[in-house]
């Protein structure tokens, strides 16, 4: 149930009001003057000192953390076709973690369908390939191993963007999330040569290897190691409860090479907006709110986020509510609303959408790894409210800036933003934060997320059902199933007592039951979020091999253990070794849903007992 108090539905028209076009256009004309702004370079650092004296202008008391962080930096690219006739063909380099010598390498060029990756001989070629359809951020890192392991010499990646086709748009290697460990080294892949081109270029290179030998000369630069990076946080505290917040977050990095005009320039000053209008009411909030602004996006696989995940820790599994990505909102005609995130926070995000753009949310997404999503093991939910471009002017191929055809690209310049669509989503955060800091109790609701996560698991059930006699996800579907109900109680019982709170004349006797609510619903979020979006520990980072698009990653392997074979003498020795790894994961999962049932049942026990 989502409830505020009459008080703070004229609050939030005040705050609604306060929003300035004006300052948003001049902050979006000031930072644009320091991109672009990988991550390590003064541009990036000048734009947290501008950032961090505006909000000393705007009356907060902001920090620059420093942290270590591992990051590749693209530097230059140059493909050239030797031979059968000599030209330059336009790249970009790949944020590998490897360089070419200076010289670069010279070899073959071959063409492999991307899903022959791995399957076909490469030894000492120079593969073109297209990126992999529907792949989020490009070819995945297990082939990039495969490749390595293979012996290839360098690889050229196509564009599949054909919407835009003479674009290209900066990809990413994010082998693993955030700073690498001893454990995980290892899976950053070396190959010596990356390159991507755009679609039309690429098509043109594929006509050429259909017809006989191509041969390249490759040179791709990449810097890669350890730096310290800046990283700017600020708080403003709430009055009632100022140890618990909301985590109001977006990166300061751009890509490479480009402005990043709304990825994530606009989100910068965005969250320099809200701060500014929270805290001119900061003595009307009821719990805090903590502004971060991220380094280490694009080019550091997360590790500002991650970072700050790892040291402060603990506060953020104990006090944090919830997180806020603000990533490449104000893009250009950006005011479609339509789709959402699928977390205990869709109904109030639904919510904020309807009441300020009137649109109704119709799509309904599993959230991802990106944004910095690298919190899903401390168990909080995390979620982003972008606008997008109408289905004419949106481009498929492009995973933020609303669609525009701009991102990760040189041409995201200032004209591709628009102050009107920045200050639709603004009024869409307000909203959205207002609620979850005044609300009474915390407005998640699980219901919508149980159903959801249910679908999921009878899914993936059906999908690997011929492996049933060996192994299923019975256990887990009882507790799900179960979940659900008790979802559905807590929603109920959060309706009862927020109906006799309106008729109570002493209101202040329900805020220990507000308090057992909220607690609830926080490690409630904990138990869930942990086995629903991460296959790691809660205190690591989950795998990125999906980028966390697949829910319940732990369990996914199930159906790889369905297409193994079964040999007619039983099931193999690799057979059973994914069975035991899917048995402890299974355990895991189980056990995710049982604390959240029993944390809503004796929650129920003992508000039902204040309420009589």
């Amino acid at each position: 149930m989502i409830w505020l108090s009459k008080e703070d539905r004229e609050l939030l028209e005040r705050l609604l009001e306060e929003i300035s076009a004006e300052e948003l256009e001049r902050n979006w004309e000031k930072i644009m003057e320091f991109t672009p702004m990988p991550s390590g370079t003064p541009q990036e650092e000048a734009a947290i000192q501008w950032m961090k004296g505006k909000l000393e202008e705007y009356g907060l008391e902001p920090r620059v953390l420093r942290y270590p962080a591992y990051i590749s930096l693209p530097k230059e690219a140059q493909l050239t076709v030797l031979s059968p006739r000599r030209m330059e063909i336009h790249c970009s380099p790949f944020r590998s973690v490897a360089s070419t010598p200076p010289e670069g390498v010279e070899g073959e060029l071959v063409y492999i369908r991307s899903d022959d990756l791995g399957k076909v001989e490469c030894r000492d070629k120079i593969v073109l390939t297209d990126q992999a359809t529907g792949e989020f951020m490009g070819i995945r890192d297990g082939i990039l191993l495969t490749l390595q392991e293979m012996g290839v010499k360098g690889l050229v990646v196509i564009c599949e963007d054909t919407y835009m086709p003479t674009v290209i748009h900066q990809r990413a290697d994010f082998s693993v999330s955030g700073n690498p460990t001893p454990d995980n080294f290892h899976l950053i892949p070396q190959i010596k040569g990356m390159v991507l081109v755009s679609n039309a270029d690429g098509e043109m290179l594929k006509t050429l290897c259909q017809h006989g030998e191509v041969r390249v000369r490759l040179r791709s630069i990449v810097e890669t190691g350890w730096k310290t990076l800046p990283l700017l946080v600020a708080e403003i505290k709430g009055r009632k409860n100022p140890e618990k917040f909301i985590l109001v977050n977006g990166h300061v990095d751009t890509p490479p090479f480009s402005p990043g005009v709304t990825d994530n320039a606009s989100g910068d000053i965005a969250m320099l907006e809200l701060a500014r209008i929270f805290n001119k009411y900061k003595d009307r909030l009821n719990i805090s709110l903590r502004f971060a602004w991220w380094t280490g996006h694009e080019i550091g696989r997360y590790a500002g986020s991650t970072w700050y995940n790892d040291e402060y820790w603990h506060d953020l599994r104990y006090n944090c509510v919830a997180s806020l990505n603000i990533d490449s909102p104000g893009a250009e005609g950006a005011t479609v609303y339509q789709g959402a995130r699928c977390t205990e926070l869709l109904d109030l995000t639904k919510k904020s959408i309807r009441e300020i753009t009137g649109q109704e949310v119709k799509r309904i997404g599993w959230p991802s790894r990106a944004g910095d999503g690298s919190f899903w093991g401390t168990g909080f939910p995390h979620t982003g409210i972008t606008g997008a471009r109408p289905k004419e002017l949106y481009d498929p191929f492009v995973n933020y800036s609303g669609g525009g055809w701009w991102w990760h690209s040189p041409y995201a310049t200032l004209d591709r933003g628009d102050v009107d669509a920045l200050v639709l989503n603004i009024k869409v955060y307000v909203h959205f934060l207002l609620h979850l800091c005044n609300a009474p109790v915390h407005p998640m609701n699980f219901t919508p997320l149980a159903e959801r996560m249910l679908e999921i698991l009878r899914d993936l059930q059906e999908k690997a059902d011929k492996v049933r006699a060996y192994f299923n996800l019975d256990p887990v579907l009882r507790r799900a199933e179960e979940f659900k109900e008790r979802a559905e109680a807590l929603e109920r019982l959060i309706g009862e007592v927020m109906e006799q709170y309106e008729g109570a004349v002493d209101k202040e006797a329900f805020e220990p039951i507000f308090e057992e609510l909220n607690r609830c619903i926080m490690w409630v979020s904990r138990h869930i979020n942990l086995v629903a979006h991460s296959n790691a520990g809660k205190t690591e980072q989950m795998s990125m091999e999906h980028f966390g698009r697949k829910p319940f990653p732990g369990l996914q392997p199930i159906l790889d253990l369905a297409k193994l074979p079964l040999p007619y003498s039983g099931p193999s020795p690799d057979f059973l070794m994914l069975r035991t790894k899917l048995v402890r994961e299974r355990n895991r999962v189980e056990d995710g849903f049982f604390l959240a049932i029993r944390e809503i049942e004796e929650t129920e026990k003992r508000v039902r007992a204040e309420l009589s």
